[in-house]
């Protein structure tokens, strides 16, 4: 009891001292002046004007949509490419893991600059601005996604698994998607935040790759911070309570699912 009595302190404790800055920048927000210790001019007056404009609306929904689509498309190589190695090919698996972490190495900036130079000038929907973040951001969260996969396969000891449901009758590709992946969904669930959190805070590759033609939230708010100070920081509070939402609906379905099993 008084163990995790302890425990639960030190997390709230912990909790409040990673929120401090959020708060700060909520308080800065709300605030028309601040030139003295206390602030002046209480006023909500820069959220209803980042909720009035349409473009800030606009750009996260295409910031959501980008961070989705590049998840999915990730979460679903991966599987299947660790699909066949746990079952057909587990000699491949140490080249496999080099390729997912190379992009570890590789800067933002350098891997936005080289899709854009390859593909920039090339023919039909392969130019797509849509298309070429979708692919650039499955490269930057491939090794996060690749990670927890692997490491929540290993804790569930999916070969056992896969031989259990055989022995049932079921069939190999059966037994890992309806046995294997329900019991590792907590793990793709985490790496795919960790991913979501990663593409909502980059700015190079979204600025290099988007720009003018496809302005997400983060071209947004380095738009507004020439603009102004309490602007930029309703911006980043609203940002944070989106990524809050979507984290929360997540776990909040993952939990649903574990009580109807």
């Amino acid at each position: 009891m008084k163990r995790n009595k302890s425990g639960f302190i030190t997390v709230v404790i912990v909790s409040l001292y990673l929120l401090i800055p959020l708060f700060m920048t909520f308080l800065y927000s709300v605030f028309s002046k601040w030139s003295d210790i206390l602030p002046e001019g209480f006023t909500f007056r820069y959220y209803l004007e980042l909720f009035s404009d349409r473009s800030f609306g606009i750009s996260v929904l295409r910031t959501v949509l980008i961070s989705i689509l590049p998840i999915l498309l990730t979460a679903m190589v991966v599987l299947l490419a660790m699909y066949v190695i746990l079952l057909y090919l587990p000699g491949l698996e140490k080249y496999i893991r080099i390729l997912c972490t190379i992009p570890y190495a590789i800067q933002g900036v350098i891997l936005a600059v080289s899709v854009l130079s390859l593909y920039s000038n090339a023919p039909g929907i392969l130019s797509n601005r849509t298309l070429l973040l979708t692919g650039t951001y499955c490269v930057a969260i491939l090794p996060y996604m690749y990670q927890g996969i692997q490491s929540s396969l290993l804790s569930v000891n999916a070969p056992r698994l896969i031989e259990a449901a055989e022995m049932l009758g079921a069939g190999r590709l059966y037994a890992f998607f309806r046995v294997v992946v329900p019991n590792i969904l907590s793990g793709v669930i985490i790496s795919a935040m960790l991913s979501a959190s990663i593409i909502f805070g980059d700015f190079v590759i979204a600025n290099t790759l988007g720009g003018n033609y496809f302005e997400t939230a983060q071209i947004y708010l380095y738009q507004t911070l020439f603009a102004s100070g309490q602007k930029t920081s309703a911006v980043i509070v609203v940002l944070f309570s989106i990524t809050l939402i979507i984290s929360l609906i997540a776990f909040s379905l993952k939990k649903k699912e574990r009580r109807q099993e």
